[in-house]
């Protein structure tokens, strides 16, 4: 086993032991390996109001659990509209739609469905003198048909904690813009039907990353995600990690782009 699982095992069953009661069922493990590929558009809607947009598309990739290569099957393709409000002190409310085109994967257990999601989001930074933090609450309702065909509603709440170191640049005329290493753990709990799943408990997430300005209009990040989830028979976790990139492309040039509302999971 790699360090990088064993490092992320020992953690995640520090994080099981808070999260679940003992109970009777045995819980098993698998791993899997993916990546998160992930392509931005921020733009200015009504400026004396304060609202922004933004348009995000992603590939998730990922293998199996005797398949080591992150890269070898299409997990989903997601379209995620934004409507962004930034007119709060310190704070962004973020409302938006995600349209995810899920692809069966035979030896991982997944099937082919599409799901829609609706999403409420609000961000607090708090400024440090060099870096920041913030907090993110996202509600999420997810609209979609399980393997055996029944529609499903399921409302998630998540919650995500993450800091960001800003990086000192000494050259007058450096190769990347304001660059950063952030890193975020978040988890997430879901509110199912019983006869779709009896668990609150859905993911645990950890991302590490460095993200930089290639100009003032280009950022990109570049990082590792490593996720525990658990399965909806509610006895087996699947632990998903590998890289993660992001591109975001802002009409209106920022200083600074710390990347905190990105989406980088497997789910």
């Amino acid at each position: 086993m790699s360090l990088l699982k064993r490092s992320f095992l020992i953690f995640c069953c520090v994080i099981l032991s808070q999260v679940l009661k003992a109970q009777d069922a045995p819980y098993t493990m698998g791993f899997i390996p993916a990546s998160i590929s992930e392509v931005d558009v921020a733009f200015p809607l009504i400026e004396k109001w304060h609202l922004s947009g933004q348009a995000d598309m992603q590939l998730v990739t990922q293998g199996a659990y005797t398949n080591g290569n992150p890269f070898e099957y299409t997990q989903r393709k997601v379209i995620r509209p934004w409507i962004v409000y930034s007119g709060l002190k310190n704070m962004k409310l973020w409302l938006g739609y995600a349209h995810n085109q899920k692809y069966a994967i035979e030896e991982a257990g997944n099937y082919k469905t599409l799901e829609n999601r609706l999403i409420v989001m609000g961000t607090y930074t708090q400024e440090m003198p060099k870096g920041s933090l913030f907090e993110q609450v996202r509600f999420e309702t997810k609209f979609f048909d399980d393997r055996n065909g029944n529609h499903q509603t399921i409302p998630r709440i998540r919650a995500r904690f993450g800091v960001n170191h800003y990086l000192r640049q000494s050259k007058e005329k450096p190769i990347f813009l304001a660059p950063n290493i952030g890193y975020y753990t978040e988890l997430m709990l879901k509110f199912a039907s019983k006869d779709y799943a009896d668990e609150h408990f859905d993911i645990f997430r950890l991302s590490v990353y460095y993200t930089a300005g290639i100009t003032p209009n280009i950022h990109f990040l570049a990082g590792v995600i490593g996720q525990m989830q658990l399965r909806t028979n509610g006895t087996q976790f699947d632990v998903y990690y590998g890289p993660m990139v992001s591109l975001k492309y802002s009409v209106k040039p920022k200083e600074r782009e710390t990347f905190d509302s990105v989406d980088g999971g497997a789910d």
